[in-house]
């Protein structure tokens, strides 16, 4: 937040289009910067937030961030809420998915016993099995001791902390305990 509040309050009482025209700007500079980048920018590791990750990751997340906020303004304004399009969101639930993934890999701190499997629905949708490594036991299919399905955008929202898992249409199957783990784990990966 501190980053950001010296921009925020600058913009406070300026002319809505003239805001516009910078945020506008502002991307496009961000945008020119990683077309200038060359082949490997994306792979590049780079460090925000305490966090060190690939440069494509960062650009997803700011992705995330920046629909997040849309939203944010879009509820206090009273209008409704957008969704990203398909290929944006598959890539949002994927990194979400993928960090999720390494919060409860097989033997971490936050292992989970057997597994889950996470299904989420619509465009940007997947099948994904967290808690488990199938080479651990040599099973052919990971074992899981519950599943999870909801939508994926519902899903987004829980990530970016705008919804809690009370909220979420759930169908859940299955013991309890690791379908809280990894709802709150899900909900504790937003970066605000």
């Amino acid at each position: 937040i501190a980053s950001t509040d010296a921009a925020a309050a600058a913009e406070a009482g300026q002319d809505p289009v003239a805001t516009v025209a910078r945020f506008r700007a502002a991307v496009q500079a961000t945008l020119d910067l990683v077309d200038a980048g060359g082949a490997d920018l994306l792979s590049r590791e780079v460090a925000i937030y305490g966090l060190r990750m690939p440069m494509g990751a960062l650009l997803v997340v700011r992705t995330f961030e920046i629909w997040t906020h849309d939203n944010d303004i879009r509820r206090a304004c009273d209008r409704p809420a957008s969704v990203p399009d398909a290929g944006t969101l598959q890539l949002m639930t994927a990194l979400a998915v993928e960090v999720l993934s390494r919060m409860f890999k097989p033997g971490g701190e936050a292992a989970l016993k057997d597994g889950v499997r996470l299904v989420l629905t619509g465009a940007g949708g997947g099948t994904w099995d967290l808690g488990t490594d199938a080479a651990v036991d040599g099973a052919a299919r990971p074992r899981h001791r519950a599943r999870i399905v909801t939508d994926a955008v519902d899903f987004c929202r829980l990530v970016a902390n705008r919804v809690g898992p009370d909220v979420v249409p759930l169908h859940v199957w299955g013991d309890p305990e690791p379908i809280r783990s990894v709802l709150a784990g899900a909900q504790a990966l937003a970066l605000d």
